[in-house]
């Protein structure tokens, strides 16, 4: 019953991609990507929750394309860039978050 949040803003990889399988039956996803890595959610059944994909096509090179496979189920799946808040975060204000 509860959601999932997958975060790769600290990650380091070396892989030219990486492939995440997601299926929620009544609980959403949610995936952080940094903002030079992209996504393909082409694999991605958006099922009754429905899909955003709120990512820039704007992929760094050197940088991992994530595939997004699997179904959205009834709560869906969003993927996305870091919001504010997890932005000071990972500039390291400790007030923040």
């Amino acid at each position: 019953m509860g959601g999932v949040k997958i975060d790769f803003t600290r990650v380091e990889c070396r892989l030219r991609e990486v492939a995440v399988e997601a299926y929620e039956e009544t609980s959403g996803v949610t995936i952080v990507l940094p903002e030079a890595w992209a996504a393909d959610t082409r694999g991605m059944d958006p099922g009754v929750g429905g899909l955003t994909d709120q990512t820039t096509p704007d992929r760094l090179p050197g940088t991992p394309l994530i595939r997004l496979t699997g179904s959205g189920g009834m709560a869906g799946v969003a993927i996305r860039h870091p919001d504010r808040r997890e932005r000071r975060k990972l500039d390291g204000d400790p007030t923040q978050g």
